[in-house]
């Protein structure tokens, strides 16, 4: 089966159309309509339901879709082993991380890579949930993703990094806190929250239920970026990975410690079986026990906090 033909499958697939399709991959829609079709007289079947600029898979469509991507997949793999002898001097990696885990610790984790392999090219997805990252990383979509510890499906393993602790910021113009502070405190406190079902969402919710304490839902976002803003703001008080907090005290905020303490274990998801060069290498680098520091910004600020920073004027 011709790969060619596969890759403009899936890209017709994944961008809902022909037209996308073209824009998207850099291919003259007529070759790559008529690519679609030769593969459709190979196989013997309608790949597409045709509407206008718009596709639909058929069923025989949906079956091709996850072979084909994993046929790709291993060619990749293929080509990757043999630039794995010249040391990754070429090459990709495709990576995906719970919104959460981000910023920390999926950027040190990439910074750490390019650092040492800076001749491969890394993407990143960001799936909503955990399940959403299962089915990227079973399909093939991506090579590895960052999780939190939970149960996985049965063609899935993990590596176990670290605990990542969690800790309490309030905004700027609250009163300091009592540094352990009690959970059951925060009864009817106002705190931001991430949307239900997410990873984020469930450890907060479990925790405080855990304490005896309902705090109020002053905001509830699936944006994890906005929530650093929100408290600045004064929008209310937020659970957040240490290392943001850590940013977060150079914009003025509280921080405390919860008791009980809060925590959440680290791994990275992976397929059963041979991984790629580069992405055995990101695990190899991900789970080493040394940590190299981030070097500060020009002013000694902490690593990112211009970015976090509220926009100047």
């Amino acid at each position: 089966m011709d790969l060619r033909r596969l890759r403009y499958f899936l890209a017709v697939a994944d961008n809902g159309g022909f037209t996308a399709a073209s824009r998207a991959i850099f291919v003259a829609q007529p070759a790559l309509s008529l690519a679609v079709k030769e593969l459709e007289s190979e196989l013997g079947a309608e790949l597409f339901l045709r509407r206008g600029r718009h596709v639909l898979l058929t069923s025989a469509g949906q079956a091709l879709v996850d072979p084909a991507r994993q046929a790709l997949r291993d060619v990749e793999t293929g080509r990757a082993a043999v630039a794995a002898v010249t040391g990754l001097s070429a090459g990709s990696l495709t990576l995906c991380s719970l919104p959460s885990l981000a910023a920390e610790p999926t950027s040190t984790f990439i910074g750490r890579f390019r650092r040492i392999h800076p001749a491969v090219a890394i993407a990143v997805a960001g799936p909503s949930d955990a399940t959403e990252l299962y089915d990227m990383v079973n399909s093939g979509r991506c090579e590895v993703g960052v999780a939190v510890k939970s149960e996985l499906p049965a063609d899935l393993v993990d590596r176990e990094l670290f605990d990542q602790q969690l800790v309490l910021i309030f905004p700027p113009d609250s009163p300091p806190q009592v540094d352990p502070l009690p959970l059951w405190a925060l009864d009817g406190v106002a705190m931001i929250a991430s949307p239900i079902g997410s990873t984020s969402r469930t450890l907060f919710d479990a925790v405080f239920a855990e304490a005896g304490a309902t705090p109020t839902l002053s905001v509830v976002t699936a944006q994890r970026d906005a929530v650093l803003r929100l408290v600045v703001a004064g929008a209310g008080a937020a659970l957040v990975p240490e290392d943001v907090a850590a940013v977060a005290t150079g914009l003025g905020v509280h921080v405390a410690r919860p008791s009980p303490a809060v925590h959440r274990r680290i791994v990275l998801v992976h397929r059963r079986g041979p991984m790629a060069p580069a992405a055995r290498r990101f695990v190899e680098l991900s789970a080493s026990p040394v940590v190299e520091p981030e070097p500060a910004g020009p002013t000694g600020d902490p690593p990112g906090l211009a970015a976090l920073a509220p926009d100047a004027g």
